[in-house]
Formats: C-alpha cells, structure tokens, sequence
C-alpha cells in the first residue's frame, strides 16, 4: 500500500484585526450592487443603500472628519447630495458604528435607528468614544422589518458582541439580477461576552439567512471576510466574473462556521463561556472591541 497523506486546507489561518490608528491610501467609495455602495476604509465601513424613498446609511463609522469627509464623497460619488440621506440604520453601541449619527442627522435630517438597550450601552464611557448622548428616532426591535420604500431590511436580535446587537437582511440585486444580502452586526468578542449567547445567535441569524435565501454576506469590518480583497475585484471587474460579495446559499453556512470557530478556540481560555482579561496561567489579551 502507498504512503497516505493528510489533505490540509488552502486557506490561511490567520486572523486579522482592524488597525484604527492607521491611515490608508484607500479609495472609500465602491458601488458594487445596483443600489449598495461600501464607504469606508480596511478598518471599519458603512453601507449606503439607494430605495425609492432616499438614501439609507447602514451604520456610521467613526467620528471623525476624514470618516464624515468619506461618506459625504461616497453620497456624491452615488449621484445625490448629503439631503438625501434620509435614515441612518445602527448595528450596535460601539462608537465606530455610531459615530457619526448625529452630524450626520444635523447635516441631512435624517432618523437614526437603534435598539434601545444598545442605546443605553452607548451612553456610557467607552474606549476613546464620546458617549452617545444624543437621542434615538426608532428604536431597533427583534423581527423588526424596515419598509424604506420599495426596499425592506430584517432586523435580527442578535446578542453575543453587545448584548442586544442587530444584525440585517435586505434585497439587493446585480445587473437586476435579485439577491438577498446580509450583515452580520457585531463580530468580535468583547471581555464580558457570553459566548453561548454569541452561538446561540450565529444559529438564530443563520437560520434567519436560510428562511430569506441570503446568498450575500458583507461585513462592517472589512478584515473579517477579505472585503477589501473582494472590492478590488470589483472595481476591476469584466464581464462575466461574478460578484465576489455573491457566495451563495450553501457557502452561507462555511462563513457562519467562522464565528463558530472563533468561540470554540477562546472557549478553550475561557471555559465558562465569559471572556476575560486574564485567567490564571493564561496571557492577557487585548480586548477585542469591534
């Protein structure tokens, strides 16, 4: 008999986290479905969602002027003007996804969107964030559907990054070829976290996802899922390539496995499920706030 062999994966191991204090020569607009804009850079982004009814910003980064100074280019790179923007949709009570929401509501007008216990979470000193303490339009429910126009976004409850972290299914299509998209809310896990809650709400979004025939996945942190990689495919792209942001039904599941995987190795450290900065025997980590 032959020698046998152990087939390893291709794929790099490597996990890679978002540099905030850095500054990237980066192009922050690409419009990569026929309505969905990416604006941001290889840290941190947000999505802008063209409907019938104005324009719609998925989360809003951090505060600060070159982020504001990117979304305000992104909207004109699109063909309207900051007024357009009529809602601002936030994933969860971190200060570079809320950063910008209230300029942005003073500039344009527009109502933001948030759950009301992440709210709260907001309002209290973070990190190098200014605390929230400003007011929310609509608070986010679980099962809530947003109806902007002739576009609907799902709101799932999903707990786990922050207690009551959001994340979203909407329509999107490609060349009007129709396409259900999702954002994942919250990906890191924060010292504090329950991470059987974390898992328990990987299964409840992918379930959700399967229900509304997701085949896109985008991310509000572009180190998590290559965005960046993917984005320069798309401003290079020929015809017929596919989307890369286009992964399919099945392979929705491959990239849910990830978060899988992430709280199976810090389970490991942490066997009780509660991350923390430090177990006896085990090294101090840098907390993970994204």
């Amino acid at each position: 008999m032959g020698e046998k062999y152990t087939i390893k994966s291709w794929r790099c191991p490597t996990e890679k986290k978002p540099d905030f204090s850095a500054r990237f020569d980066f192009e922050p607009t690409t419009k990569f479905f026929d309505q969905l804009s990416f604006i941001g850079d290889p840290a941190v982004c947000c999505f802008l969602l063209e409907t019938t009814e104005g324009l719609v910003l998925i989360d809003a980064m951090n505060p600060e002027q070159r982020y504001m100074d990117a979304i305000v280019k992104g909207i004109r790179d699109t063909g309207y003007e900051l007024t357009d923007l009529k809602h601002v949709v936030i994933s969860h009570g971190h200060g570079d996804h809320y950063g910008l929401a209230d300029e942005l509501r003073k500039a344009s007008g527009a109502k933001i969107y948030l759950f009301e216990g992440d709210h709260e979470l907001a309002k209290k000193p973070m990190g190098p964030f200014a605390p929230m303490d400003y007011p929310v339009d609509v608070y986010l429910t679980d099962g809530m559907d947003l109806c902007f126009g002739d576009t609907v976004i799902h709101c799932v409850e999903t707990p786990g990054h922050t207690d009551h972290c959001m994340s979203f299914i909407f329509p999107v299509t490609d060349e009007g070829r129709p396409h259900m998209a999702s954002l994942w809310g919250g990906t890191g896990l924060n010292y504090g976290v329950n991470m059987f809650t974390y898992l328990k709400s990987v299964d409840k979004f992918e379930l959700a996802c399967a229900d509304y025939r997701v085949d896109v996945e985008i991310s509000n942190h572009p180190p998590v899922d290559n965005g960046i990689e993917r984005l320069n495919v798309v401003r290079n792209i020929t015809n017929g390539v596919p989307n890369p942001f286009v992964i399919g039904q099945e392979n929705m599941h491959y990239y849910f496995n990830k978060f899988r995987t992430m709280c199976s190795e810090a389970l490991k450290i942490w066997p009780d499920g509660i991350a923390r900065p430090q177990m006896p025997g085990a090294p101090e980590k840098e907390k993970d706030c994204v």
